[in-house]
């Protein structure tokens, strides 16, 4: 049963944001909310369910593209920055920062999750600047530009109030990194 409410909150989610409420998620499992609540205590329980089930997911594509042999380290690289499972697409993450203003505990705690990934994405920079496919560049800086980008996604409305969606946003900033890090992206010095 906790499987199938997760799954019915993430759609709930991709219909109506943060709006739905216990009755619209009990209606779409054709469940009383009283069943709901023998398993989640509150609709904040369950917005932490669904961020442990993305942390779950996320990690579980993080090991994937970590064992797929057939990409270089670059192409690692472009895939994690750009990592979303799959059912979380169009899922109205634009809207995110929604969770972050009326459920800063869910928030927090799928925040976590997101930052799960830094650790290999820099250890991806680094070996793609042993391996002369990355110009060297500062990590540090390049990770704060990556994760101030992200943060900005997802705690405020910008992306919502300029039709953008998560996904294409992210893909677009990581599109604008990787021209920018990869050999032979280096800008030409203009002798200032």
């Amino acid at each position: 049963m906790r499987d199938k409410i997760i799954d019915a909150t993430v759609e709930e989610f991709k219909q109506n944001g943060l709006k739905f409420t216990m009755n619209d998620l009990a209606k779409r499992l054709g469940i009383s909310k009283k069943t709901i609540y023998t398993v989640f205590e509150s609709k904040q329980a369950v917005l932490v369910a669904v961020a442990d089930r993305y942390a779950a997911d996320l990690n579980s594509m993080q090991e994937e593209l970590e064992a797929d042999v057939s990409l270089n380290v670059v192409q690692k690289l472009e895939k994690l920055l750009c990592a979303l499972p799959e059912k979380y697409y169009n899922i109205g993450l634009s809207r995110i920062y929604e969770l972050a203003e009326k459920y800063p505990k869910p928030y927090r705690h799928l925040m976590r999750s997101v930052n799960n990934g830094w650790e290999q994405a820099e250890k991806y920079l680094e070996k793609g600047m042993e391996e002369g496919m990355i110009r060297e560049v500062s990590i540090p800086v390049v990770m704060a530009m990556v994760k101030g980008t992200v943060y900005c996604f997802m705690e405020s409305d910008i992306l919502y109030q300029n039709e953008l969606t998560y996904e294409q946003a992210k893909k677009e900033m990581v599109e604008i990194l990787m021209k920018g890090i990869k050999t032979g992206g280096k800008s030409k010095d203009s002798g200032n």
